[in-house]
């Protein structure tokens, strides 16, 4: 009986032996699979550090393009040694799309001057099909884009416009001013051919940006009236006023459906075209 006991009990020591050296193994197996995730987990990192680096200097470079951050921001960030001649890189590529398109589209032309670092804008501006004024502005681009000199009539507000909008996005501040110095330059032509083209009705007013427009008119009748029509240019980018009022002694006249057909027509028309057009009306004289 004892020897029966004796041969239990070393059956159950050698299968414990066998459980614990097979524990042993899978305990050794696992160690080395962790081994192996974290090599892999620290390459992934490595990898994702490398690529949110790159994405944090692109960005920093797009922004320094777009609204003239701190050099210091770039430095933090590191990995340009010649900034400046990467920023002017930047910029000649964006100047040059600007000026392949505005060749094909018209309103301004660009020209690369002293090496890339300025360029030359000029602005074609017309009217009705009529080439007028052609205006001519230098920027600077060696640091911050800066206005360096130009031709602009000084009552333009380019100091203005160029505060508001040219360190944030370039494309937007020369669209904007070509928009405006076009409109400009369309008022203004509107008042010659006023004084040209229609000689009975005398410009009491008009300002230098073109924006405010008297004109005294003599309305057709048994007894002839003096009416007073005043234009307002709010929309700079536009050769329509956004607002007309008529203005006569006579006040059933201002009043009249004939007249407020008249007014909007000077809303909706050219000032002299709509003036023409009144004249063969018989509203004026």
């Amino acid at each position: 009986m004892e020897a029966v006991e004796q041969g239990v009990l070393g059956h159950l020591m050698a299968l414990e032996r066998d459980g614990m050296g097979q524990q042993d193994q899978h305990e050794s197996q696992r160690l080395e699979m962790l081994k192996v995730r974290a090599v892999t987990l620290r390459a992934q990192r490595d990898q994702l550090k490398h690529q949110a680096d790159a994405v944090k200097v692109r960005r920093i470079l797009k922004d320094k393009i777009s609204k003239d951050l701190p050099l210091d921001d770039v430095d933090a960030a590191g990995g340009f040694i010649d900034l400046q001649k990467s920023l002017l890189t930047a910029w000649r590529m964006q100047l040059k799309d600007l000026q392949r398109a505005h060749h094909l589209i018209g309103g301004y032309d660009l020209v690369e001057c002293k090496e890339g670092k300025s360029v030359c804008v000029s602005f074609h501006t017309a009217f009705e099909g009529v080439y007028l004024e052609t205006y001519n502005m230098e920027l600077d681009l060696t640091r911050t884009v800066q206005i360096s000199r130009h031709n602009i009539p000084p009552s333009f507000p380019l100091e203005s416009i160029a505060k508001q909008i040219l360190q944030k996005d370039l494309k937007a501040f020369l669209q904007t001013l070509s928009q405006k110095l076009n409109a400009f330059a369309g008022r203004r032509q509107q008042v010659c051919l006023l004084k040209e083209l229609v000689g009975s009705v005398e410009v009491m007013e008009s300002n230098q940006l073109c924006n405010i427009l008297v004109l005294m008119c003599t309305a057709q009748g048994e007894t002839p009236k003096a009416v007073l029509c005043t234009l307002e240019y709010g929309d700079l980018t536009q050769c329509l006023p956004t607002r007309v009022s008529i203005e006569c002694e006579d006040k059933t006249l201002s009043e009249s459906p004939q007249w407020k057909k008249n007014q909007s027509l000077l809303l909706e028309s050219p000032a002299h075209t709509a003036l023409l057009t009144m004249r063969r009306m018989g509203s004026i004289a």
